[in-house]
């Protein structure tokens, strides 16, 4: 998972591209999301922050979420941490911790940075908390609205409300 220096990349950048590494051998279908796309694409290496992809490269930093039917509780997530100042107190960490609260399992709602609003894209997402660890949470059984069922790893950072979803 890679040794990071308490940078403001820590909180939620390095454990996105450890999780988007984990997704690097023989995983097609990966879609990325960003605060202005989502694409499907082949993650062909992840190094240095930078994403290489079959459909160009991503700057980790604007990763908001990616999704594979392969993530979930056993996915690596870098360890809680409880952060004393920066921008992990005041934004990952209110996140993960109401996440937290809810308990491995719970159905929730969840929006997040992603697309212009109104695109096919912006709607929240519900699924059933499968992993949590700093600056990341793992939804499994994610529905999007458009019918499609998926597991997705989201930045804690990025996360703009959660709730309790109906089931």
């Amino acid at each position: 998972m890679g040794v990071f220096d308490r940078t403001i990349c820590d909180c939620c950048v390095c454990p996105m591209q450890c999780v988007m590494q984990q997704l690097v051998v023989n995983q097609p279908d990966v879609t990325i999301s960003t605060p202005v796309s989502q694409v499907v694409a082949t993650i062909n290496s992840v190094e240095n922050f930078i994403a290489d992809t079959s459909v160009g490269f991503f700057a980790v930093c604007n990763v908001t979420s990616v999704s594979s039917d392969v993530l979930g509780g056993s996915t690596t997530l870098k360890p809680l941490k409880k952060d004393v100042k920066g921008e992990c107190k005041c934004c990952e960490d209110p996140a993960t911790n109401e996440l937290v609260s809810l308990g491995m399992g719970a159905l929730v709602e969840i929006e997040f940075v992603t697309q212009v609003p109104g695109d096919e894209f912006d709607i929240p997402l519900i699924g059933n908390i499968a992993n949590i660890g700093e600056g990341i949470v793992i939804l499994e059984n994610v529905t999007d609205g458009n019918g499609f069922t998926l597991n997705t790893a989201i930045s804690t950072c990025q996360i703009t409300r959660i709730d309790t979803a109906q089931a």
